[in-house]
């Protein structure tokens, strides 16, 4: 029998998503939760409830996250993105922090778009 985990509530400054199956959704968050807190936290293999439910991890997983962040929220950030554990369930936490708002993600015009690029439109 598999041990149950609760890692607590989502906050305005703490997001859950079950797998990485949601990054869009993820990135989306991280940029909205930027834009009112300048920081926060997002798990992917966790509930809405908290609960962990773990998913599997690899190297390609975070590769995965870290390039969907760098490429889809503008301007840059530079995430904490670690694997926790919890008993035999792995999660991925993804620390962020900004001070550089508005931050956008997933431009509808142009879904790589350069600092100047983001600069000029918003400026």
């Amino acid at each position: 029998m598999q041990k149950f985990y609760s890692i607590g509530a989502e906050t305005e400054q703490i997001e859950f998503k079950k797998s990485t199956g949601e990054l869009k959704e993820a990135v989306i968050s991280i940029a909205s939760i930027l834009n009112k807190h300048g920081s926060g936290k997002l798990y992917f293999g966790v509930k809405n409830n908290g609960e962990v439910i773990g998913q599997e991890i690899s190297e390609n997983t975070l590769r995965d996250v870290s390039q969907a962040i760098s490429y889809h929220i503008k301007p840059a950030i530079y995430p904490e993105i670690a694997v926790q554990t919890y008993g035999e369930l792995k999660v991925i936490c993804v620390k962020f922090k900004g001070n550089r708002a508005p931050y956008l993600a997933y431009n509808p015009h142009d879904r790589r778009f350069s600092e100047g690029t983001y600069s000029r439109r918003v400026f």
